[in-house]
């Protein structure tokens, strides 16, 4: 049986480890060729290693500083040398730094900005010659329940200003270009994670806990890179032909919940004591 991706190139950004490796194992082993890039270099060799060592293909170019035009323009020139004109592009690399509005430098404010919503611009405008060469194409763009509710950390601490900020920009961002990419049959979305764990956010989970985390959500466990490579592989499948301007919200339920969780079972039982009473009084009235 043919892969979900059989006869697809993909270049997926931010491919050393985390979402990104996981999209890569998980795009090769759907049958795409794949590109990645990184600015870790080790780690992304080794990445391709396990790529190939299943059996998949995969090149990548390292390093690469995606806030940069002229590698961006590299990137995308190095993709159609190896593979060709490519049909997906996950734009998936990002690197924050966070602190409350006061205590937030100008320099670590454009940095987030850089890395976080620059790339995704540069790549987005840039790989457009060659999807309206090849006469369509696929963008996903990973955003953040971050730019959706509250202040994307457990008890709203307000230390992700930045962040927050981007990801709301990539959101809008991806809205946007599903419909000015459009009349070149290219299919624009976004996927928001939750608390996936990944490199980039494990020492949070050290430091404060898993129980901080998940009390947030109502899929009890925390994510892992491989759910958000599930999502992101029917995003830019066929299955997904229908689908642009969307954003695939993966959080366990985090935003549902409004960050609150399941139900508290003992406040539960309180607030159906208090509907009986009502219901109860309300019945001896005239006209009830």
């Amino acid at each position: 049986m043919a892969g979900r991706l059989a006869g697809k190139i993909a270049l997926v950004t931010g491919t050393a480890g985390g979402q990104g490796r996981a999209a890569a194992l998980l795009f090769a082993a759907e049958g795409a060729k794949v590109i990645g890039c990184d600015l870790k270099v080790d780690e992304d060799r080794e990445t391709v290693a396990m790529v190939k060592a299943k059996g998949g293909e995969m090149v990548s170019l390292t390093p690469t500083n995606l806030s940069n035009e002229d590698q961006v323009k590299a990137l995308i020139d190095f993709a159609v040398t190896s593979f060709g004109d490519f049909d997906i592009v996950y734009n998936n690399a990002s690197a924050a730094r966070g602190a409350p509005a006061d205590e937030l430098t100008l320099e670590n404010w454009m940095f987030s900005l850089n890395n976080e919503l620059t790339n995704m611009f540069l790549m987005n405008k840039h790989v457009l010659e060659v999807f309206k060469r090849k006469g369509g194409g696929v963008i996903l763009n990973t955003a953040s329940v971050a730019g959706i509710v509250g202040a994307g950390t457990p008890g709203n601490v307000p230390v992700h200003l930045a962040h927050n900020v981007t990801k709301a920009g990539v959101i809008r961002m991806s809205q946007h270009l599903a419909i000015e990419y459009s009349p070149w049959n290219i299919r624009v979305n976004s996927v928001s994670p939750g608390v996936i764990l990944t490199p980039a956010t494990g020492f949070w989970v050290d430091a404060i806990g898993e129980d901080a985390f998940t009390d947030l959500l109502l899929v009890k466990r925390l994510g892992q890179p491989e759910d958000i490579a599930k999502a992101a592989l029917f995003l830019v499948s066929d299955d997904a032909s229908y689908i642009t301007g969307a954003n695939l919200v993966v959080d366990g339920g985090w935003v549902a919940s409004g960050g609150l969780g399941r139900p508290n079972p003992e406040l539960s039982k309180k607030f159906v004591a208090i509907i009986d009473r009502y219901r109860t009084s309300a019945a001896g009235k005239p006209g009830a």
